[in-house]
This record gives structure tokens, C-alpha cells and sequence, in this order.
């Protein structure tokens, strides 16, 4: 083999990531973490140039904090497992990404056993290239392959604008790629490549990104896609990304819609819906990799953490149903206004404005919500009831009277904020359908009675569908009965179209086979009938998925029924409102009906469409932070990007020009970017329809990537929660109240931020002292006020190792262990 050493990287995670290297990592993802070139090259694409040069950056002089890099320098590497790019200037971001390589790879990986391993090569002399794989020193591991063209051409726009804050420009870089062929490479025709370490393919001069092949790299997403959540948390939640917040909400916790603090119905529901089907569905898919604080991957709490994040879920429908004294008409599920999107600051930093500004909330809970999070919580009764019996029993008795409102009320409207979000439609046969099927799951080894699931498929009072005698792609009666079908007639999937994900939870957890069946008390024949209007009721659901394309098709069962996209991307063509966020439904609907169909060119055609989104695409970067080696910068999110801040009136910034934000980018370590439909890639906070980030698409996306995701070991459920415990009432979980002294401790790799809660007016003393009893910092300030109170420390000069955090309020005492890593 022939050693080149024009391009030879560094290990960027503090671990040697050569030769050697295997799958014992840092972090649950690191082999699919962003490597930088250890050469910063502003030549040419064609001449093995990686970054455009800074020179060209033209940067508004307000921006007198971080400033551009100088020509040819390059970021700091990050450290295992602290915040991604920690010293990272937006700018080493946008240099990456504005030089656009000729070679477009999937940036988290390939399956080994996928047939195709596609990736492209624009260039006009791409037809008669070749190409070869190299590791992270350069040394070719395979050689020989060639490419097929499309017969299409690409050229690509990027712009991006970078903020001072929300008034002053930073910089604004334009960049347009010559118009070239496209042509495709197929990784599995070359010999068999290594897996489970870093690979670039190399043409001529050019490397891509990197990438690995692994039977993992799906679930090293999930776990990518799961640090999402933690940064959508809300309230006192171990939230990795950001300490307390919203504290003072009339129902704590819950998740953040998208980039600003709203709580809505619509999104938070559908997002806990989500994770409780697939950590039922899918328990061998559900590790215990993280703690619930996601950046503790030591010492984890027992708990998977699909599981886990669902439950954080439940705890805020739980309180809600308790502040409602088990009224459900009076629970409260939407908080916060238009006031969440008029003003931009950090989620905790709220917490120390005297007063914390009041939220206004909206009474009351339509029949879909009702049922959505009643299909939750039956789940979580059955998949926790291992680790904490009392809290499974509350959800369960809470879903029992949740689906019996939902019942009642069907047709009634939904309750949320029409200015923020489409409320939902008035017939939400989706979900009290998925509700009563999980009921019956639920429910039918202890009751043995039918009742839910009749509710679901056989009560012709609630619908008797005539068309079922005839077509199979109709279910006769009950919620999936609906007259047009059970099919979300011409929308894919999304939080108000929860078709496709029912009916693989009714597969999945009743129908699977004859002995799943039997134990549910459902007959062999009458399985067989389910599960045949399921997978015809599957095929009108991919067939009418939202969009078309004009290219290629795929022909589904029957006369009619066929899947269109277009190439060479494979995408289907959206409205370009954050349609990443629509391509994923897309995906989700394929993989759910090439699993229960048993279609290997239907999940192959997943597949392709997966590749675009982590990078093989126009743009060369892959559409989820902290992926792969190139994510966009300027996300539309409050917490993580201080761009659009606009913490002062108009009168104090008039007399403080010069006065910035108060905190750093922080990149959102697995959220979803939304992309885009044209050739035209815009990096812009301003421009939220595409770089807002969405708690409902991570969702969808995190059950996509859980159902490319390898088959694993039952999940340990001897293991006993140690979360938070929670004292019961009336066999409710009564979740601890605002009250108590809290402490909440982020590790930011270069800062330790100490955020803690005073119930009344007490004596504080903090200090951070290493496992030999050395005190290392101490914060002694006497009495403080009551409320939230934040201390950041520098530890840049502490020795590497463990610490202890000591707080003290009070009578009060609370210790955090905490690790310093170089």
C-alpha cells in the first residue's frame, strides 16, 4: 500500500484515531464527531484546499469580542465529551463549510451491508476519475473505483451572515460553485473496507470528509440525536447544555418547541409520543450510554435512554393532570406567547431577571392531545414498571382517564395557539386509535378484557366503514376505520400525522407473529386480516406522502400505487419550509413499511435519502450538529447561538453600542437543520424557516435512525432508576416543587457552571474540592436572596481528574461529581 502525506489529520478528541483505533470511545458518537483538517488549505478544491480564506471574510468593526481568525489559522481540537468547539469561533465553522469539496459523502457512515455505500463527485472530468479510500494518516486502504454519471449537473449558492447581535452584521460571505456533472461512486464495489474507523475518500488531489462503516453508525446518530433533547429541557431537568430554566412555569418541565422557550401542545406531544413508542417497541434499541445529565457517560443511572427521556416527558403531563386536581379539561399544556420569539437570551439567564416575568398559559386539553399523551403514558406503565412501580402505576392511571376524555370529546377542537401552530385536525383518528391499541397492550394480561382494543378495530358505532368489504386497503370499523382510510391523505408524517407510527406500534407490540397475538388475545385469522390492512393502509400512506419528484419511482403493491423522487439527491420535493423536517416523515414512513413489508428496496431507498441529510448533498455538510466534520453555525436557538441577542430596551443599546452578548456559541450538539429544496443554501439565524431547530423533527428523525439502528441484547430492566425519586399521592407522582434549595452543576470542558435555587434567603457557601480533600475554588458569599443564582468558574488551570462540588444553603447540603479532562 502507497503512504500519501499531503493530508494527514489529527485525532481531534484527546484519544490517537489511527490505525489502531476501534469503537472504545470517549462518547457514545466519537467516531462520528467533526474532525478538522490539521492543514488549513485556502487553495483550490481541485488542489486539495480545505477552507476558504479568511481574507475574504469582510467583518463589521463593532465586533470587538472574538474577532476572525487570521489567515491560516485553525480551531483548537475539542476535548472528549466537553461541548463541541468549546473555543470555537463561528468563523472556523464558516471557512469549513464555504469551501464545498467536489466529493459528497455521508458524514456519519455507511452499513456494511448496505449494497450501494453511495456517495458523489461533481466534477466535469468525473466520468473518467477514479477514486481511492484513505484512513486518518493518509494510508490507502482500498483503490481502483469509478464513477457513473447521472447525466445531471450541480451547482450550488452559499451564503452566509453572520450577527453581532440582532442590529449589527458580522460578516456576510457569498460563494458559487462552477456548474459540473454529478456523478455517483459506490463504495460496495470495492474490496471490503475496515470498519469502525475513519475513512475520506481521495480523488487526484481532493479529500472529502470523513466517514466509518459500522453496523453502528445509526445508533451512534441516535445517540448524537439524543443530546437534543437535553438541550430542549426545560425546568430543573440536568439539562447538559444549559442550567435551570423556567422554574417558575405553572407546570415545570417539559421541552422547548423549537429555538425559542414556547411549550406547546402539538410539538412536545408528538416528541413524547415518540420516544415512548420506540423505547417500547424498540428496548434492545434503547442503551443506557448517558446519565440523565447527557454529559456523564461514566457513571449512568441504569436507566436506557430513550426511556429515560420519555420520561422526562411524562413528569410534566403528570404534573399537570395533579395542578388540574385530575380535571383533564383544566390541565395546562401550552405556556408561553409571542413574547418567547420577541426576545433572545439564554434559557437560564432568564431565571435572573428580579422579577422572573410571568408566562401565560392556556387551560385546557382537545381529544388529540388527550389521547396522544394517554398512548405515552400506557407505555411508559409497562416499560418502567421495573425501575419504579409507583411511577409506572401513575401513568397508567392517568392514561385510563386521559383516553376516556379523548373519547368523550372526540370532535371537539384542539386547544393550542393558532398564531404559533396549526391546533390539530377535529378528527384525530390516528392517535385515538394508537391510544387504545397500547391500552389493550397495557392493560389485556391483567383485564383480560377486548374493550380498548375494540375501541381501535371493531366498534362500528365509531365508525363502520363499508369499503372494507371490498379493499384491504380499509380497516372496518373503530379509530382505524376512518372513512378515507387509515392514512393521512397526502401528508407524511409529522406531529399532526401520526398514521404510519400507529400502525408500527400495533405491528410491533400485538401482530409481530402467532405467539405475540395469542398472549393479547387476538386469533391467528383475525391477526392475519390486521396485518394486511396495515401494510395496504402502509402503501397509500408512502404513495401519498407529501411532494413528488419527476425522475424515479418505486412500484408499491397494487395497480396504482408508486413513490417518486428525484435524483441525483433522492430527495422528495417539499415546500421549503425547514424540509429537512418533512424529508425525515418521508424516511420514516419507507423504513416503517420496508420493515413490516419485509422491502429491501424501499429501505435502500431510506437509506439514499439518509445520505443526503448527513452530507451527501448539494452543499456538502451534513444538516445535524455535532455529525460528521461540516454543520451549519448559525442556528436559529436561543440558548445555543448569541447572535440575534437583544437583551437590553432600544434606549440602552443606543447608549451602549458597543456592548455584546453575554455568552458564547455553543453548537446544539444533535439538532436537525432544515435545509433546503433549492440549490441555494442560506446560513442565517434571521432566516428560521431554514436554521430554526425543532424539537418534532429531532423526534422523527430519532425514530428513523433508531429503525436503521442494529438489533441488540435485550436492555437490562433489573437495574433500578436512581433519577430523582419522587414521593406519591393518591397514586400520582407528586414531582418535587419550587421550594427547595436546588443545585445544577454544567461542565463546559473550559468553565464550570454552578446555577442553584434558594427557596428563602440563606447563608451560601460553594467550593470545589479534588477526591484528596484540596480546596480548588471557593465561593463563600454569605446570606443571598431567594430565587436562581448562577456562579461560573474557570478551570483552565486545574489539573485533570475528579472533583467534588460542596453547596451548602442553609441546612441544606448537596454534593456533584465532576471531571476535568485536558
Amino acid at each position: 500500500m502507497s503512504k500519501i502525506t499531503v493530508l494527514k489529520t489529527a485525532a481531534a478528541f484527546g484519544v490517537a484515531l489511527g490505525a489502531t483505533q476501534s469503537l472504545a470511545a470517549d462518547t457514545p458518537y466519537d467516531l462520528i464527531r467533526p474532525v478538522y483538517p490539521m492543514e488549513w488549505s485556502t487553495a483550490a478544491v481541485e488542489d486539495g484546499g480545505t477552507v476558504y480564506d479568511f481574507a475574504n471574510f469582510t467583518v463589521n468593526e463593532k465586533d470587538t469580542v472574538v474577532g476572525t481568525p487570521k489567515s491560516g489559522s485553525k480551531p483548537a481540537d475539542f476535548k472528549a465529551n466537553a461541548y463541541i468547539a468549546d473555543t470555537l469561533n463561528q468563523a472556523f465553522i464558516d471557512a469549513l463549510n464555504l469551501k464545498v469539496s467536489n466529493i459528497r459523502v455521508n458524514q456519519a457512515g455507511y452499513l456494511p451491508d448496505d449494497p450501494e455505500k453511495l456517495f458523489y463527485y461533481v466534477s466535469d472530468k468525473c466520468e473518467s476519475a477514479t477514486y481511492s479510500v484513505v484512513d486518518l494518516e493518509g494510508e490507502e486502504v482500498a483503490a481502483g473505483g469509478k464513477f457513473t454519471a447521472f447525466g445531471k449537473t450541480d451547482q450550488t449558492v452559499r451564503v452566509v451572515k453572520a450577527y453581532v447581535n440582532s442590529l449589527d452584521k458580522r460578516y456576510t460571505v457569498e460563494k458559487t460553485a462552477p456548474e459540473a456533472k454529478v456523478c455517483a461512486g459506490n463504495l460496495a464495489e470495492l474490496a471490503a473496507l475496515p470498519t469502525d474507523k475513519r475513512l475520506r475518500i481521495k480523488v487526484g488531489k481532493e479529500y472529502s470528509s470523513t466517514f466509518i462503516v459500522s453496523d453502528k453508525v445509526y445508533s451512534m446518530v441516535r445517540d448524537a440525536n439524543l443530546k437534543f433533547f437535553g438541550v430542549q429541557r426545560s425546568g430543573d431537568s440536568e439539562s447538559w447544555f444549559h442550567g435551570p430554566s423556567h422554574v417558575h412555569d405553572s407546570i415545570p418541565g417539559g421541552w422547548y418547541d423549537a429555538g425559542d422557550f414556547l411549550k406547546v401542545a402539538p410539538t412536545m406531544g408528538y416528541t413524547f409520543l415518540v420516544l415512548s413508542v420506540l423505547s417500547a417497541v424498540h428496548p434492545e434499541r434503547d442503551e443506557d450510554h448517558y446519565a440523565f445529565n447527557h454529559n456523564e457517560i461514566v457513571k449512568t443511572d441504569g436507566i436506557p435512554d430513550m426511556l429515560r427521556e420519555a420520561r422526562h416527558g411524562a413528569e410534566f403531563y403528570l404534573r399537570s393532570y395533579e395542578y388540574a386536581k385530575g380535571e383533564i379539561k383544566d390541565m395546562i399544556v401550552n405556556i408561553g406567547d409571542s413574547r418567547d420569539h420577541e426576545y433572545w437570551n439564554r434559557a437560564d439567564n432568564m431565571e435572573s431577571m428580579n422579577p422572573v416575568p410571568p408566562r401565560p398559559v392556556m387551560h385546557g386539553i382537545g381529544p388529540g392531545m388527550s389521547a396522544q399523551v394517554a398512548a405515552g403514558l400506557a407505555l411508559l406503565s409497562v416499560r418502567y414498571a421495573t425501575y419504579d412501580k409507583a411511577f409506572a402505576d401513575s401513568c397508567l392511571k392517568v392514561a385510563e382517564k386521559l383516553y376516556a376524555y379523548a373519547k368523550e370529546h372526540f370532535g371537539e377542537e384542539e386547544v393550542c395557539d393558532e398564531t404559533l401552530y396549526a391546533c390539530g385536525v377535529q378528527k384525530p383518528y390516528d392517535v385515538l386509535a394508537l391510544a387504545a391499541i397500547v391500552l389493550h397492550y397495557a392493560t389485556y394480561e391483567k383485564s383480560k378484557k377486548m374493550d380498548y382494543l375494540n375501541d381501535a378495530a371493531e366498534d362500528k358505532t365509531i365508525n363502520d366503514n363499508n369499503n372494507a368489504k371490498y379493499s384491504f386497503e380499509y380497516f372496518p370499523a373503530g379509530w382505524l376505520g376512518a372513512d378515507r382510510g387509515f392514512t393521512s391523505g397526502g401528508w407524511t408524517s409529522d406531529y399532526d400525522n401520526r398514521f404510519a407510527i400507529t400502525l408500527y406500534a400495533f405491528y410491533k407490540l400485538l401482530l409481530a407473529d402467532k405467539e405475540t397475538a395469542a398472549k393479547y388475545g387476538i386469533k391467528d385469522s383475525v391477526r392475519i386480516d390486521y396485518t394486511e390492512r396495515l401494510v395496504n393502509s402502509l402503501v397509500r400512506n408512502v404513495s401519498n406522502d407529501l411532494g413528488n419528484g419527476d425522475d424515479e419511482h418505486v412500484d408499491l403493491p397494487g395497480s396504482h400505487y408508486e413513490f417518486r423522487y428525484d435524483k441525483p439527491w433522492f430527495v422528495t420535493n417539499h415546500f421549503n419550509w425547514h424540509p429537512n423536517r418533512y424529508e425525515t416523515g418521508t424516511i420514516l414512513n419507507l423504513l416503517i413499511y420496508a420493515e413490516v413489508a419485509k422491502s429491501a428496496e424501499i429501505r435502500q431507498l431510506a437509506i439514499n435519502k439518509m445520505n443526503y441529510i448527513l452530507g451527501a448533498n448539494q452543499w456538502d455538510i451534513c444538516f445535524m450538529t455535532g455529525v460528521g466534520d461540516k454543520n451549519e453555525a448559525h442556528v436559529h436557538n436561543r440558548t445555543a447561538n448569541p447572535e440575534g441577542w437583544n437583551g437590553m430596551t432600544v434606549d440602552e443599546y443606543l447608549n451602549y453600542k458597543d456592548f455584546l452578548a453575554s455568552y458564547s456559541y455553543r453548537p446544539p450538539v444533535g439538532a436537525l437543520m432544515g435545509g433546503s429544496m433549492t440549490d441555494s443554501l442560506i446560513s442565517d439565524w434571521v432566516i428560521y424557516t431554514a436554521t430554526e431547530t425543532y424539537i418534532d423533527a429531532n423526534a422523527t428523525f430519532l425514530a428513523a435512525n433508531v429503525l436503521l439502528s442494529p438489533e441488540k441484547s435485550a436492555a437490562d430492566t433489573s437495574k433500578k432508576d436512581t433519577t430523582k425519586a419522587d414521593s406519591t399521592k393518591e397514586a400520582i407522582v407528586e414531582i418535587a416543587k419550587i421550594g427547595e434549595a436546588r443545585l445544577a452543576v454544567v461542565n463546559n470542558g473550559v468553565t464550570l457552571d454552578v446555577n442553584y435555587t434558594l427557596p428563602t434567603e440563606q447563608n451560601v457557601k460553594i467550593s470545589l474540592v479534588s477526591v484528596k480533600g484540596k480546596v480548588q475554588k471557593l465561593y463563600a458569599p454569605g446570606r443571598e436572596s431567594a430565587g436562581s443564582h448562577a456562579l461560573q468558574w474557570n478551570v483552565e488551570s486545574i489539573p485533570a481528574g475528579a472533583y467534588i462540588v460542596n453547596y451548602s444553603a442553609g441546612s441544606l447540603h448537596q454534593h456533584k461529581l465532576v471531571t476535568i479532562t485536558r
